[in-house]
């Protein structure tokens, strides 16, 4: 009798502890020198967490394609901004993270009056050389930023079919963001990337019945046909939907998707697709040229593209739109827009008031007090 009391109390005591354990490794305070990326894929409920043991940053390259990691890369690589692999030393499923980002730094941001008088530049550009500029600002929310871990499951309620990440590198920075547009994913032997641009809001229309004017459709034309030629080049079979409208929480925009097999290395198929006419214009290297000489602020990793690799048999690319890097004092949100010939600067100001405005204010609700818990 006392042996199967004691056999009870003992098996009692072995699931407690297993419920305490459980709890304490998804329960991880993450410190300002800690490699890692948290994110969360379009769709999905569960999120994960991955770490390097050490502080080390890894430049990104070929080999790291075949391994578990994270993938960071900039718009434009520099010193101050590199391509980074975050190995994946560890992998959390779900956990809930204590982070607050102590990095401190200053942003060029500028006012209505300064974007408009700078983007009549860009469309006199276009009209003379240039098919498609991107333009791109910063606005700044300035509040202590506090634990990120609330603002990114908000991120996930409000962006369900984005990818929604947080990551640091120390030294570097601290960004997150919610990303429509994937840049490359794979599954076993399939791959996709897609062709996004055009933006408008999303009124509550059915999606097949949304109307795009001109500038729009030839907008998302520009990036379909990169793309198309980019897959051509490398002499990869592909196939292609018809342009669609794609709903992105309160916004809008035009899709066409591909499916490819890649004939080359990966790794050398990322670095000709990227940068994409959607994050920098046409012609491509003329394009980025002039931003890099026009605009008032360092992308830094704005328009660069991240993700997962061979996470449970995936690895998910995206462009890294709708982002923001994050200091110890304030939140600095990067949008931007495509600029053509036709447009508008008053109408473009209005599009990247509109991509801003949706986290900045779940960012002043959060962080002013009133989500607060």
């Amino acid at each position: 009798m006392r042996i199967l009391l004691y056999s009870k109390i003992i098996r009692n005591f072995q699931k407690i502890l297993k419920v305490v354990l459980i709890k304490t490794v998804l329960m991880i305070k993450l410190r300002q020198h800690d490699v890692f990326a948290l994110y969360s894929l379009p769709y999905s409920t569960a999120h994960f967490l991955i770490r390097q043991i050490d502080n080390n940053i890894t430049r990104f390259n070929s080999k790291n394609l075949q391994q578990k990691g994270f993938v960071v890369h900039p718009f434009k690589e520099k010193k101050s901004y590199p391509s980074v692999f975050i190995r994946q030393d560890s992998l959390h499923k779900n956990p809930i993270i204590h982070f607050t980002s102590n990095h401190r730094g200053t942003v060029n941001s500028i006012d209505r009056d300064q974007y408009l008088e700078q983007v009549e530049d860009f469309i006199d550009a276009t009209q003379r050389d240039y098919k498609k500029i991107i333009f791109s600002r910063i606005e700044t929310v300035n509040l202590e930023t506090g634990d990120l871990f609330q603002l990114f499951n908000t991120l996930k309620e409000l962006y369900p079919n984005a990818f929604v990440y947080l990551f640091n590198l120390p030294g570097i920075g601290c960004w997150m963001g919610a990303s429509p547009e994937i840049f490359v994913s794979q599954k076993g032997d399939n791959y996709q990337t897609v062709a996004l641009a055009g933006t408008q809001r999303n009124l509550g229309i059915s999606l097949e019945n949304v109307s795009w004017g001109e500038k729009e459709i030839e907008e998302q034309a520009i990036v379909e046909r990169y793309v198309e030629e980019k897959l051509q080049q490398q002499k990869v079979d592909y196939q292609k939907t018809v342009p669609y409208t794609s709903q992105a929480g309160k916004l809008l925009h035009l899709k066409t998707k591909f499916r490819f097999r890649p004939t080359s290395d990966l790794f050398s198929f990322l670095k000709v697709l990227h940068p994409t006419p959607a994050v920098c214009g046409i012609p491509k290297q003329a394009a980025t040229d002039f931003i890099l000489h026009h605009e008032a602020h360092e992308r830094g990793y704005y328009s660069g593209f991240l993700g997962p690799v061979n996470i449970e048999g995936e690895s998910n690319l995206y462009v890294n739109l709708r982002c923001m890097q994050v200091f110890k004092d304030k939140f600095a949100l990067y949008v931007g827009g495509g600029i053509t010939a036709d447009s508008d600067g008053e109408k473009e100001w209005d599009e990247t008031e509109i991509k801003s405005q949706t986290m900045a204010d779940v960012i002043e609700r959060i962080y002013a007090g009133s989500l607060m818990v």
